[in-house]
């Protein structure tokens, strides 16, 4: 009985750790992976946050199978205390995506679409209406707006055709890859 009791109080702690360290392992090589589609743009959007890094990225494609290369659109996020990005479209010419970016923590790598950085204060895509006694920038209406928010945690976009903004995006996809 009393060797019982030993192996217990050796083999217990033991396994224990071996489930703590097999716990690690599975958190340290997994990453976040979702799969947005807005049918208002016909445009595809992946969020990727790779897990132990201080930043994630923002891909586009016109196509629902695309992976994340140096050859293709993307926005590296830059993990910050204040995250949020917005991406501007024009229904009617979808190639172009347009970044706010106000703390300056984003990274644009071009490849098939026209991205570039604006201003909240631009004129092009921005009025300013007086609301609750405040001079706030309002989206004109032909445009169309996603914004994300928290580091790549929450996707929200604008729509003027709907009566409720901003809306929660919901992902088709929500993958947790496990790399070798």
């Amino acid at each position: 009985m009393q060797h019982l009791k030993y192996i217990l109080l050796f083999f217990l702690p033991l396994f224990v750790i071996m489930v703590f360290i097999g716990y690690l392992y599975i958190s340290a090589h997994s990453e976040e992976e979702r799969t947005y589609y807005f049918p208002q743009i016909d445009v595809y959007m992946k969020v990727y946050k790779p897990i132990f890094r201080d930043y994630g990225y923002v891909t586009f494609s016109k196509d629902s199978i695309f992976s994340f290369s140096e050859n293709s659109d993307f926005i590296r996020i830059y993990k910050s205390e204040i995250s949020m990005v917005n991406f501007i479209f024009n229904p009617l010419d979808n190639k172009k995506i347009y970044v706010i970016d106000r703390w300056n923590n984003t990274k644009i790598n071009q490849v098939n679409f026209d991205i570039k950085k604006i201003d909240k204060k631009d004129t092009t895509f921005f009025e300013q209406e007086l609301i609750a006694g405040l001079k706030t920038q309002i989206l004109k209406s032909q445009y169309f707006e996603i914004f994300i928010e928290g580091y790549l945690q929450s996707v929200f976009y604008v729509d003027y055709n709907i009566s409720v903004n901003p809306l929660r995006a919901k992902p088709i996809s929500s993958d947790y890859i496990m790399l070798p």
